[in-house]
């Protein structure tokens, strides 16, 4: 009985012993826990990005789970090294060849980034433009933020290494306050890199250059040696747009805008708990692709009331901003539009939507007549009433909508805004290899008079009425002499949206064109 617990006690004993130095990690749930946290965080901050409600409070939580997650973990990790003595020297070595293949799989990374940076960068192929930077990117100066950022970054390492130095001696408060300087240094840099990307007039979907810019963290500027440096008037026209990005918009800009892209609803829904079961909701909005979310943000800001929102339609990310509040439709919208008022047809839909807010605004709606009065103003606004609207209100009357006429352009600014929006630019080869530029604007053949005086008011182009779309007029202007009229105007008045970046080709092509150039070489 004896002999076995003494054999019993020396094999629990040995159960505490390897026969190897490397440290088999016991069971923990902080991997997992991380997984979870860095799952979390990427999902809710591409959600964000894409402005999705409350998606940066999920982001917030999710990096305080995950900062929580990774302090226990190290937690673990320093008592298994110290007091539990896990770390053997072998375990130490594989450490360090762990740190070290982290290293040089960072620096392939950037191997493979400049790779492409000067492989485009040193013989630009067609798609680019033969020429580097691309036409139409505004290259950063490397010595601004960049070399500022270069100074910070090798100030770190001098900081972290200072920490190392006096860590190996022993020297604990010299260490520590390497690592707070280093620490200090890091906040710095990504602040900057942050103020870097806010500037920037391109992304990283802007081809080759956009990619190789933002993959290596803003370090790469320009190529070694630069193309077509005589051509300096895309970056003036650039820098206009950046300028514009960040004044304040004007009043007939806006007008001109909605113009073309806006729209006045009435929204009819059942709701029990209104009166008569019916419940109004009034709508300005404006609807853009995703891309152009920058132009509904400053619209959002000239106005100072509204809600941004992004949704999906048929597979395309668009960006929505709306009104809905009466007293902003009728303390803001409504008198915006009295100021500086709309010239397409589209003003008699405002006329309209602004009678059927004062009817609702004095309480009148309350009734069965006046209702139907609202139902009958939605009747005449652009798409009418839907098939269930008309089987559920039969006793409506359409009121007569209005005629917009004799419209005066009163600033270009309008016209600008409206180009924004209706405006195209594009050219044409034709059979016999000539390059020809065509400027148009299209709509509803009802603005055909509006067409007429933008006509007059460029004093060139033709209108024509499309044989495929045959409710639509267009204004079109192909000679070279007339386009430099709206290349100017958009010089003097650069474009904010996308749509500035094929005016930039188009102008380019026309400077080419202007200069005599061989039009068969394009």
């Amino acid at each position: 009985m004896y002999g076995e617990s003494i054999y019993n006690m020396i094999n629990i004993h040995r159960n505490h012993f390897q026969a190897h130095p490397f440290h088999l990690v016991s069971p923990s749930p902080w991997p997992l826990y991380t997984s979870i946290s860095l799952l979390c965080l990427t999902t809710s901050a591409v959600l964000s990005f894409h402005t999705f409600s409350n998606a940066e409070y999920i982001l917030t939580l999710s990096f305080i789970s995950l900062v929580l997650s990774m302090t226990f973990w190290f937690r673990d990790i320093i008592a298994e090294g110290t007091y539990i003595g896990n770390h053997t020297l072998a375990v130490q070595r594989g450490l360090n060849m762990g740190v070290a293949l982290f290293i040089v799989s960072e620096a392939l990374f950037f191997v493979a980034i400049f790779w492409t940076f000067f492989h485009s960068a040193l013989s630009p192929t067609v798609e680019l433009g033969a020429m580097w930077p691309p036409m139409g990117i505004e290259a950063i100066d490397p010595f601004e933020l960049p070399l500022a950022n270069t100074v910070i970054l090798l100030a770190s390492g001098f900081t972290v290494t200072y920490s190392h130095h006096y860590l190996i001696n022993g020297n604990r408060k010299r260490s520590l306050d390497g690592l707070v300087y280093t620490v200090i240094l890091a906040i710095i840099f990504t602040g900057l890199q942050g103020v870097e990307y806010s500037v920037s007039t391109f992304t990283i979907s802007d081809g080759a250059f956009g990619s190789c810019f933002y993959f290596g963290t803003g370090l790469i500027q320009r190529a070694p040696f630069k193309y077509n440096t005589k051509n300096t008037n895309n970056l003036t026209i650039f820098k206009s747009i950046l300028s514009s990005y960040s004044s304040i918009l004007q009043g007939y800009w806006v007008t001109g805008f909605s113009d073309a892209e806006s729209t006045f609803s009435i929204i009819i829904v059942k709701d029990k708990s209104m009166f008569l079961g019916i419940r109004l909701i009034f709508v300005f909005s404006i609807k853009l692709d995703i891309r152009d979310i920058k132009v509904l943000k400053k619209i959002q800001k000239f106005f100072n009331v509204g809600s941004l929102t992004v949704r999906i339609r048929k597979g395309k990310h668009i960006g929505i901003y709306s009104v809905q509040s009466l007293k902003d439709l009728t303390q803001v919208i409504i008198p915006h539009f009295n100021k500086y008022p709309l010239l397409t047809q589209k003003a008699a839909d405002f006329l309209l939507f602004k009678q059927a807010i004062k009817i609702f605004n004095n309480k009148t709606h309350l009734t069965v007549e006046s209702l139907n009065q609202l139902v009958g103003i939605k009747a005449s606004m652009h798409k009418g009433l839907s098939y269930i609207l008309k089987l559920e209100f039969s006793n409506y009357t359409p009121v007569e909508r209005p005629m917009i006429k004799n419209p005066i352009i009163k600033s270009p600014l309008w016209l600008v805004g409206f180009i924004e929006g209706r405006g195209c630019f594009y050219s044409k080869i034709t059979k016999n290899r000539q390059v020809n530029l065509i400027f148009s604007m299209s709509q509803h053949f009802r603005d055909s008079n509006l067409f007429n005086v933008i006509k007059n008011y460029l004093a060139c182009g033709i209108i024509e009425k499309a044989y495929i779309r045959p409710n639509t007029v267009n204004l079109i202007i192909y000679k070279l002499e007339d386009i430099k009229k709206i290349i100017l105007l958009l010089e003097v008045n650069p474009l904010i949206t996308q749509k500035h970046l094929n005016f930039n080709s188009f102008k380019f092509i026309a400077s080419l064109m202007s200069n005599k150039f061989n039009r068969r070489r394009f």
